[in-house]
């Protein structure tokens, strides 16, 4: 899946949040979104996810304006990672499949599930045991703990074949341990060659990612400044051109 931002501006009100964002994410590139809170990237991911469109600019999926297609066309093949998992009540199997479209359901077998889960974590087959996909999860996952709920949406991220992933900052409520076994599972998506957009906080978490888009703050802009200030091809050319990029990365001691 190509993406394309052509010119995009996103006002809530009469606030500015986005102001004339231009990139492409090629197919099989994985796009970190970098900057400060309050940049405006989960406004990014949710103009990706059509959960709201531009106030200005188009946004184009392979050529095509996104309000040129019918939702749930490009949505089912669009898989998200959010950063708080979303757990319905229910059995491991409806937890899975929660996001596929009807028609992909139908197509959906029990292997299909699996082969999502062991990609996350084989450990899940002894974790749920003789029950298995029929294993209830709890209100709201109360009987899985955090890594596991968050793995689940991984893998109903995945279970989609999506051609698109959008990660939205998947880790950022994790504790350290968590966090590395989730990343695992995220890694092992990125490597299926799909577009992805990854937004994190924790740098650690992006070395799977080839292309780096450096986001101010609207308030840190100029007059007529863009509010894109770098888009690099790796980690060390983002951290030698972009000053937001450089002092984000001296927070966390990170160095490429």
């Amino acid at each position: 899946m190509h993406i394309t931002f052509d010119s995009v501006s996103l006002n809530y009100g009469s606030a500015a949040i986005l102001r004339d964002i231009s990139f492409e994410i090629a197919p099989g590139t994985s796009a970190a979104l970098i900057g400060s809170s309050g940049a405006g990237k989960s406004s990014i991911a949710k103009l990706m996810m059509r959960a709201c469109d531009p106030s200005g600019g188009t946004i184009y999926i392979d050529g095509v304006p996104f309000q040129g297609y019918q939702l749930w066309s490009v949505l089912q093949y669009i898989g998200v990672i959010p950063q708080r998992s979303e757990i319905v009540s229910g059995d491991v199997r409806e937890n899975v499949t929660f996001s596929l479209h009807e028609k992909q359901l139908v197509d959906t077998t029990d292997d299909d599930i699996w082969q999502a889960l062991d990609a996350i974590s084989p450990s899940f087959r002894e974790r749920f045991g003789t029950k298995g996909l029929d294993t209830l999860v709890g209100q709201q996952g109360l009987k899985l703990s955090g890594g596991e709920q968050q793995r689940i949406c991984v893998a109903r991220a995945l279970i989609k074949n999506p051609a698109l992933l959008v990660i939205d900052e998947a880790t950022a409520s994790l504790d350290s341990e968590t966090e590395q076994v989730v990343q695992k599972g995220i890694d092992a998506a990125l490597q299926r060659n799909i577009s992805a957009l990854v937004i994190s906080h924790r740098f650690s978490t992006l070395s799977n990612c080839n292309m780096f888009v450096i986001l101010k703050r609207l308030i840190d802009c100029d007059e007529g400044e863009p509010q894109i200030e770098a888009i690099c091809g790796s980690a060390e050319e983002a951290y030698d051109v972009s000053p937001t990029f450089r002092k984000l990365a001296v927070m966390q001691r990170f160095r490429p």
